[in-house]
């Protein structure tokens, strides 16, 4: 897992993280610290401050940086969900490394995917597995996923038999994300779905984040991973389904 992607988690979560705590955390000297932070600020993606750093006000982290990030969790996951989708069902994929994850483990090629996504749209494109339809529209920045009122317009003239839905962070009232770029859009995704699931690692549980994006009871399911408290699972308002991780691979 990349330390940078570590790094800007930690700030998303936690807000300012000096050298020395970072340095501490992660087993690696001050200086080193100081060269990812010099590198996270070369990509606007921190503010550097006296003594350590905070997290950028505009966006998240970027695609490279994120798709590090709890990779087995996500693979799990994307397992998981990817076991649900039936022959002949149009599938709505929302951006997201996770939701790229369920693209990667498709096995069915009679399905059409429907998504705002340029990673999950090459994959379904290279291996061939589905009929792919594109949402196009602007590209978010530091991001691979489309939106805007082009993307809102062409989805409202949509009906899809399932949604899947990432978020970045999940609380027991709903979804929430940390900007307000894409939530027009996301909704407008659960609008024209027959149903719905969210995707999200364990580490998304509690997190802090500032927009709600989505009440809880819109949903089908959830699809999460192991690490998940089999109690905290077990007493979440809608059904949670804990994807078993290889922890070999």
């Amino acid at each position: 897992m990349s330390r940078q992607a570590q790094i800007l988690e930690l700030l998303a979560e936690q807000g300012f993280q000096s050298v020395a705590s970072l340095a501490d955390a992660f087993g690696v000297t001050a200086s080193t610290i100081r060269r990812d932070l010099d590198q996270l600020e070369a990509r606007e993606l921190i503010q550097r401050t006296h003594g350590g750093a905070l997290p950028s006000p505009q966006y998240g982290a970027p695609f490279d940086l994120k798709s590090t990030l709890h990779r087995k969790e996500k693979v799990a996951i994307g397992k998981a969900m990817a076991d649900r989708i039936l022959d002949g069902q149009t599938v709505l994929m929302d951006s997201g490394t996770t939701t790229l994850e369920v693209a990667r483990h498709l096995a069915s090629s009679r399905v059409t995917i429907v998504t705002n996504d340029l990673q999950i749209g090459l994959v379904v494109a290279e291996r061939q597995r589905a009929n792919l339809v594109f949402i196009g529209g602007e590209l978010l920045p530091n991001d691979v996923s489309m939106w805007g009122p082009t993307s809102v317009q062409q989805l409202q003239n949509l009906r899809v038999n399932v949604a899947i839905l990432g978020c970045d962070t999940v609380l027991d009232d709903g979804l929430y994300s940390t900007s307000s770029y894409e939530i027009e859009l996301k909704r407008t995704m659960l609008s024209i779905a027959g149903e719905a699931f969210f995707v999200a690692d364990s580490t998304k549980f509690g997190r802090e984040a500032l927009f709600k994006c989505f009440d809880l009871s819109s949903f089908t399911a959830g699809i999460t991973d192991s690490h998940l408290d089999p109690l905290r699972a077990a007493t979440f308002p809608v059904p949670l389904i804990r994807a078993t991780i290889d922890d070999t691979a």
